[in-house]
């Protein structure tokens, strides 16, 4: 495709797209989709309550996406530079993973005011001056923990062997310098207007940005869903190693910020819950109700075990009738960290698929699937709609080698 035809599609995608933002009918599907089931089932969807209305988002996000490359697959420098776009997504886990809990702590034990432009400001940029120093603090414990990876590596290594690539068919995509910076600044993106949707609470602002309804603009997430999918299908790709080892580092990957978060947050939470408790009452209109305060030892453990194996959003809860769970296991006040526990399980499924054979998949894949449950696995769409368009890439890349295509193009 050429690279103009694929700005006037991206120009008239992003036109539909406003057009089907504003008109509402994003709402609409999400009203609709209560429809189908009574409340009382509803409620323990958690995040999946919003299906409809992200499949809605994901049809115009996987329609750019596929027509991105052939914006930005060209010899010519992104606008930005790759460092600066190598540090900023450096820092966005730490950021995705810390703003929530200190948003509401700082707003919790200062004298906020949310009707001060002053205020605002100050709360918000503290907020992201704690999250850089938390990523600070969490780098210099990053090596303990590679350390540790790489000894256990070694261990499942020897225990289950890589395939070779190419025998396996599994030739990576050429990802060039400029369309990876771009992706990665799209992930900058859509990280700044998940921190600006989570301010966007009545607790923090009087102002009301359009999209921003006190959550992420319904964008953010199917584009981290997707450009997870897609790197991991480039990521499964480029590895020799085997899919128990190859899971294995990706569950590991970001420990070195989560187990630091899973310490710092039950303490903030302590302090803010004990000195401003009414700012961590808040509706989730997409989500459901609940009290927010400090932990028994018993949710605690349960929080802490849950979080680390990434098994907070599973529907055993609801399976076991602990009713005051409704969606699953929150950390502590880390509302957000539901994404890593939809994000882990859906990058196993991609990987038992496309690296485990015969039976041996079935089984993992059946044990997934009870575990997790059909909750987590209505939002899938949107991970694996990356997987799909980077199997599209990889497609139409393998077409344009062929000779013939390469002679076509010369002529």
């Amino acid at each position: 495709m050429k690279r103009s035809t694929a700005i006037i599609l991206s120009v008239l995608t992003l036109a539909i797209y406003s057009a089907y933002i504003l008109s509402g009918t994003a709402e609409w599907l999400y009203q609709w989709s209560k429809t189908f089931a009574p409340y009382e089932i509803r409620q323990h969807l958690g995040i999946s309550k919003r299906y409809l209305l992200q499949y809605g988002h994901t049809v115009f996000l996987f329609i750019l996406l596929v027509l991105s490359r052939f914006i930005f697959n060209m010899p010519t420098a992104f606008p930005i530079s790759k460092k600066w776009v190598g540090t900023i997504a450096k820092y966005s886990p730490a950021v995705f993973l810390f703003h929530f809990p200190i948003l509401f702590f700082l707003a919790a034990i200062t004298d906020y005011d949310r009707t001060s432009n002053l205020a605002q400001f100050l709360l918000l940029g503290s907020v992201l001056l704690l999250c850089i120093l938390a990523a600070r603090a969490s780098f210099l414990l990053k090596p303990f923990f590679d350390r540790t990876q790489s000894r256990c590596m070694e261990y499942l290594v020897r225990r289950y062997p890589g395939t070779d690539l190419i025998a396996g068919g599994r030739e990576p995509l050429k990802l060039d310098t400029v369309y990876s910076n771009f992706l990665n600044f799209v992930k900058a993106v859509s990280m700044g207007a998940i921190v600006l949707g989570h301010f966007s609470y009545e607790q923090f602002t009087i102002y009301q940005l359009p999209g921003f309804d006190g959550s992420a603009p319904r964008f953010a997430v199917p584009v981290f869903f997707m450009l997870s999918g897609y790197f991991l299908m480039l990521s499964i790709d480029r590895t020799p190693l085997s899919a128990p080892v190859l899971f294995f580092k990706r569950m590991w990957s970001l420990y070195y910020l989560i187990i630091p978060m899973l310490l710092i947050v039950p303490i903030l939470d302590q302090i803010g819950y004990s000195t401003g408790p009414d700012i961590y009452q808040f509706k989730d209109y997409y989500v459901f109700e609940r009290e927010r305060g400090p932990l028994g030892t018993p949710i605690f453990l349960a929080t802490w075990i849950n979080s680390i194996l990434y098994l907070n959003e599973s529907w055993i809860y609801t399976l076991a009738g602990l009713t005051s769970m409704k969606g699953g296991i929150v950390a502590f006040s880390n509302d957000p960290y539901w994404f890593m526990c939809y994000l882990l399980p859906f990058t196993l499924i991609m990987i038992v698929w496309r690296m485990v054979r015969g039976l041996q998949r079935v089984v993992v894949l059946f044990l997934v699937f009870v575990i997790i449950g059909p909750p987590v696995l209505m939002l899938a769409p949107l991970f694996f709609a990356g997987g799909l368009a980077y199997k599209i890439h990889k497609t139409l890349d393998a077409q344009n080698e062929k000779p013939e295509n390469r002679e076509a193009v010369h002529s």
